[in-house]
């Protein structure tokens, strides 16, 4: 007897080939006909259709049954993420985005569509997770409807399914917000550092390694490092406090030198990056002159100034 039929209107001989494929995919090496089942499919008129029938008198039928509803639903679920996620995705960001100016619209396409394939949330098997709740609710469906046109399932079902799709597109769009806040603070904060008069004419900035770094001034006197988030920024006129997260940038700030030099051989860290485009021409980078290993390595307690060169022509 008959038990599933599953169609989907294709647009051609290659997307048919794809929901032949997935499902094929899944049967593979079973031997499902000694099992008492057998999936045919056929595609014509721009319509694929995989049907399964059964033979319920098969002593393997009542065992196999719900493997066979596994197999298809992950058969299916696969072809769906394959050429139907996307479109879906866009959708919604259509809608959460509708106020949005294009250029918006497509930094979050940049940001979300990204993740539909690395999963890249902090979670680690997202896009597994989610095969399997989409899988979980097209077996039901199976069971439910037993015969049915797959785009009919996704325009009225899968609820589950789309609904981390949803979180997906929120996830992107918090993203957006953070980093249109980060742009705009940075922008605040080179506003002001161009402002900010002068307090001292140099220091040298030693990158240690990640967020670590030494200060020192002209002669190579160790500076402290600010431990206080808050960091008062003056101009012409106005003073400000706010609250800087990342300590060696509150403290360029307060002791706000006319130059620095930066030695660091990791010019890429995108630490060196924030300091570089706040400072912007402000900085310059040294990572070739024959003391900065010298000056990195923390040995300054045991060498005198004058040993070292001259750090002003750095």
């Amino acid at each position: 007897m008959e038990l599933f039929a599953v169609w989907t209107d294709v647009s051609g001989q290659e997307e048919a080939a794809l929901f032949q494929q997935c499902i094929k995919e899944k049967i593979k090496g079973l031997h499902i006909s000694k099992r008492g089942f057998r999936l045919t499919f056929k595609h014509k008129d721009g319509r694929a259709v995989w049907t399964c029938r059964g033979n319920e008198n098969h002593e393997d039928f009542q065992q196999w049954l719900p493997r066979i509803s596994d197999l298809l639903s992950l058969g299916i679920a696969d072809y769906i993420m394959e050429t139907q996620e996307r479109s879906m995705v866009e959708n919604i960001i259509a809608k959460s985005c509708s106020v949005m100016d294009e250029h918006e619209v497509e930094k979050v396409h940049r940001i979300c569509m990204p993740l539909l394939v690395n999963s890249d949330l902090d979670q680690p098997g997202l896009r597994e997770r989610r095969r399997a709740t989409l899988a979980r609710g097209l077996r039901q469906d199976l069971e439910d409807i037993h015969f049915f046109h797959l785009e009919g399932i996704l325009n009225f079902r899968i609820r589950a399914y789309k609904q981390e799709l949803q979180e997906l597109v929120e996830y992107a769009l918090d993203e957006f917000w953070m980093d249109r806040q980060y742009e705009e603070f940075m922008g605040l904060l080179k506003y002001f550092v161009f402002f900010q008069e002068a307090k001292v004419p140099l220091i040298h900035l030693i990158h240690k390694g990640k967020h670590e770094f030494q200060v020192l001034d002209a002669g190579l006197n160790l500076l402290p490092v600010q431990k206080d988030e808050q960091v008062v920024v003056e101009m012409p006129g106005l003073e400000l406090e706010m609250d800087i997260e990342d300590m060696i940038v509150s403290t360029l700030i307060s002791i706000s030198p006319e130059k620095v030099v930066l030695h660091t051989s990791t010019p890429e860290l995108p630490i060196i990056s924030t300091i570089c485009q706040i400072f912007e021409d402000k900085v310059q980078i040294c990572h070739q002159c024959p003391e900065c290993e010298v000056l990195r390595s923390g040995l300054l307690t045991s060498l005198d100034a004058g040993d070292l060169g001259n750090y002003n022509n750095c």
